[in-house]
């Protein structure tokens, strides 16, 4: 609700009726305030030109800003709390992953690193299985992740791999 976020601006010199330079301090409004709404299990496309907030808005509603923004974010009608971590994923736009690693091995960090003892799926295997099934990455499981250097998976592919490992952390 009403999320708004600002950066100090250079500060800029000022004459002062007396001729003497005096810094004033202003900001640089980054994302205007804005509300919304979004229904539990509904996909949301988040669209507009560069420049315009879409990134600084999904890293406020994530909790990825670590600089101080105004508004409030609710999740299921109460105020975010600690907890919110542990029922969201936040998949960034940088995809940074070794290059020799396997699109399976990607993945099967991610589950491995963030295991919950009460999942479903009884190991990390068949977690990572069903991953590799939902996200059409079986053909290219044991591929090379790669890059610029060295040549791996298409970039449709690398970045399905980077969406599993956000899932599988979940």
């Amino acid at each position: 609700k009403d999320l708004t976020f600002s950066l100090p601006a250079a500060p800029a010199k000022r004459q002062s009726s007396s001729s003497e330079a005096q810094d004033s301090t202003r900001s640089r409004l980054i994302l205007a305030p804005c509300s919304g709404h979004f229904e539990a299990g509904s996909l949301v496309a988040v669209m507009g030109p560069s420049g315009c907030g879409k990134t600084t808005l999904l890293d406020m509603l994530a909790a990825k800003k670590s600089g101080k923004y105004g508004g409030e974010v609710f999740v299921n009608g109460q105020p975010r709390d600690k907890l919110f971590r542990r029922i969201a994923a936040y998949v960034s736009q940088e995809d940074t992953m070794p290059p020799h690693w396997t699109v399976e091995e990607a993945i099967e960090f991610n589950a491995t690193l963030k295991r919950q003892p009460k999942r479903a799926h009884s190991s990390v295997k068949d977690w990572v299985d069903t991953l590799l099934g939902a996200f059409d990455l079986r053909t290219v499981a044991k591929s090379m992740i790669g890059s610029t250097e060295s040549r791996g998976i298409s970039g449709g592919q690398r970045r399905r791999t980077t969406l599993a490992r956000g899932v599988a952390a979940c």
